[in-house]
């Protein structure tokens, strides 16, 4: 793949998989919930096991493939080039804060 954010992608959904794995060994190996007896006990145990499984995948392969794609650096706002800044009010700057605090006060009415 030549395409690095496919590449990303791709890691991290493998990445998913063997935590969800970990997961799945986990719930069978602690048997939460009866959950192990239960599925072993069933006319045929392959079905929950494969529901359980892809469940976990969609959910954890989602949660590592989501934090990956967060993580990415924005190179426009590294540079400074651009961009609205947002809470100084400056167009085109970082919105890093830059001042001391200040309290300011507040006059509260009762409602009557």
């Amino acid at each position: 793949m030549r395409d690095p954010l496919l590449r990303l992608l791709f890691l991290n959904g493998l990445t998913g998989l063997v935590i969800s794995g970990v997961v799945l060994a986990g719930l069978f190996a602690t048997n939460v919930g009866q959950l192990r007896y239960l599925i072993l006990k069933a006319e045929d145990p392959v079905l929950p096991i494969v529901m359980l499984a892809m469940g976990l995948f969609v959910t954890l392969g989602s949660v590592v493939m989501g934090t990956a794609i967060m993580m990415l650096r924005d190179d426009d706002r590294a540079k400074g080039s651009g961009g609205r800044g947002r809470g100084n009010g400056k167009p085109g700057r970082d919105a890093r804060f830059s001042g001391d605090l200040q309290p300011i006060r507040v006059e509260v009415r009762s409602r009557q």
